[in-house]
């Protein structure tokens, strides 16, 4: 008998019976063991789960939590759609985690499973070796001029490495997808509304809310050794002083947990009419204190990288400029790098300062390196 009319005639959608009948998600023996104060019936329950159940949520199969998909996509609870509906028709497509114990890579189809594997083998194998020696990616060797979405890439390399409670800084419009073991606070210099106030441009972008209001150089606020990880991408090269974001990263986070961080590679960015910044400079400038390099940071930033954005300022003009984002304290990128120079530096703080930890990966992906680091005790 064809259950499809005769539940959409009971209040039910024909289009979601069907999805869901097809999906094989939806077990009906399941269901009402988990579930003894829902209707009984082969048609009873099935309807409870697509008008009700799905919402409060109940889940209608191992595979599928319903609970753990509305708390980790709060635009679906806020839609109101049944979680299993919402995975069937968008959140699949989008890579969105139907359980807590599900990995990226087990619900790809056989197609991204083969375009993946060559990215996801090394990284499992980096994840195995614990930063005893650093799996060295260059994903322009991998996939050549097939280049995988860079969102992806950095699920991936999520998915492999974190776990636990941990803090994105600086994550505004553009949050780290994380996996279904890891837990996330966000931490910014603002609160949600004063970082549209100070950065105009945002209004309108889908910025994260902020958990944890401090400043992300410093992390005042967080104790020593209570994080999992820490998540930093493209937040690095705002930062005035490097070397002392990287030791407060490091002290925050527990032994054995990682700092997953993201740069953009020189070459490739609007950075590109600058000279990379040394390592001398960065040390010179942890030593005696970033004021005295600032100013020009201002104004290589104004006179070389806002000309990208289609802004061109006679020699008045850019002092003017200069003046303006340096009252403001406005954030530009006051350092930037190549792959090998940002390795370098890396190896320097780990090897001289009060900060100890190994690098498990270092990918060089289109536009930018992905580095984790795992902190020593």
């Amino acid at each position: 008998m064809d259950l499809v009319p005769i539940i959409s005639r009971k209040g039910a959608h024909a289009r979601d019976v069907f999805d869901v009948l097809r999906s094989g998600l939806f077990d009906r023996g399941y269901y009402e063991h988990s579930n003894p104060d829902v209707p009984r019936g082969r048609l009873a329950s099935l309807k409870h789960f697509l008008l009700f159940g799905g919402r409060e949520g109940r889940s209608p199969h191992p595979m599928f939590d319903s609970s753990f998909y509305l708390e980790k996509y709060p635009d679906v609870r806020g839609a109101g759609i049944n979680p299993l509906i919402h995975f069937l028709r968008f959140g699949r497509a989008e890579h969105r985690y139907p359980n807590r114990k599900c990995r990226l890579f087990e619900f790809l189809t056989p197609a991204e499973r083969r375009k993946f594997q060559p990215l996801v083998e090394p990284l499992e194998r980096a994840k195995i070796q614990r930063g005893k020696e650093t799996a060295d990616i260059d994903l322009h060797s991998l996939f050549g001029t097939s280049q995988p979405e860079r969102r992806m890439v950095r699920r991936f390399v999520a998915d492999v490495f974190l776990s636990g409670t941990g803090i994105e800084v600086g994550a505004l419009q553009d949050p780290l997808p994380t996996p279904p073991g890891a837990t996330v606070r966000y931490v910014d210099r603002f609160s949600k509304v004063d970082l549209v106030k100070q950065y105009p441009e945002l209004a309108g972008a889908p910025l994260v809310d902020v958990d944890i209001v401090d400043n992300g150089e410093e992390l005042f606020s967080l104790p020593s050794a209570s994080q999992d990880f820490v998540v930093a991408n493209h937040f690095l090269e705002h930062t005035q002083d490097p070397i002392a974001t990287l030791k407060n990263f490091c002290r925050v986070v527990r032994p054995g947990g990682y700092l997953y961080i993201a740069v953009p590679d020189q070459t490739s960015t609007f950075d590109r009419d600058r000279e990379p910044t040394t390592l001398q400079h960065l040390i010179d400038d942890h030593a005696k204190g970033p004021a005295a390099s600032r100013h020009s940071h201002f104004v290589e930033w104004v006179s070389l990288c806002e000309p990208h954005f289609g802004r061109s300022y006679s020699a008045a003009e850019v002092a003017a400029r200069v003046a303006e984002l340096e009252d403001k304290d406005y954030s530009i990128h006051y350092h930037c790098w190549r792959p090998s120079d940002f390795k370098d530096f890396l190896v320097h703080c780990s090897n001289n300062y009060e900060m100890k930890f190994e690098i498990p990966l270092f990918a060089r992906c289109p536009g930018e390196m992905v580095v984790v680091l795992r902190v020593e005790s």
